[in-house]
C-alpha cells in the first residue's frame, strides 16, 4: 500500500512542473575577448490548498491557489581564463488560483502558467540584463587576479 501511495505522490509531483523551459545566449564585448553567456529558465510552481469540502447539501469552498517562480542558472565563459555560474529566482511571476483540490488542479494550472510564457520571457530577459553587470564585474576581478598572480 506505501508503494502505491508514493508512486501516486510521484506521479503528482511529475504534473506539477510545467514543461515551459526558456533559454537565452549573449556576448559581452570585454577587453579581454568576448563573454559568452548561456541562461536556462525553469518554472517552478507552488500550490496551496484553501478551503474546505463541503458536508452533503453544502457548498465547497476549495480552491488551489498557486504561483510561480523563475529559476534561471547562467554559465559565462571568457575564453579559458574564465568560467563561472550563477543561480538566479525571481519569484511570482505569475500567480492564481482554481476552484477543486490541487493534485486534481496540476494540469490545469500548467496550461495557465504556460499562456503566460511572455510574463517568463520578459522576466528572463530583465534578469539577464541585471546579470550583465555582475559578468563584467566577475570578468574585471578574472584579470586583476590573472595580473596579480
Amino acid at each position: 500500500m506505501k508503494k502505491l501511495a508514493f508512486a501516486g505522490l510521484a506521479i503528482g509531483m511529475c504534473f506539477s512542473a510545467p514543461a515551459l523551459a526558456l533559454e537565452h545566449e549573449i556576448v559581452i564585448d570585454h577587453p579581454a575577448g568576448p563573454i559568452a553567456a548561456d541562461y536556462e529558465g525553469s518554472v517552478r510552481v507552488e500550490t496551496r490548498q484553501v478551503g474546505t469540502a463541503g458536508v452533503a447539501g453544502r457548498p465547497s469552498t476549495l480552491r488551489c491557489q498557486w504561483s510561480a517562480a523563475l529559476d534561471l542558472e547562467r554559465t559565462a565563459k571568457l575564453g579559458e581564463t574564465l568560467q563561472t555560474r550563477r543561480v538566479m529566482t525571481r519569484d511570482d511571476v505569475a500567480s492564481g488560483s482554481t476552484s477543486g483540490w490541487c493534485n486534481s488542479s496540476a494540469r490545469t494550472i500548467d496550461r495557465l502558467v504556460e499562456a503566460r510564457r511572455d510574463s517568463f520571457r520578459s522576466a528572463m530577459l530583465a534578469m539577464v540584463e541585471q546579470d550583465r553587470t555582475i559578468i563584467l564585474a566577475e570578468a574585471e576581478n578574472a584579470a586583476v587576479n590573472g595580473r596579480d598572480g
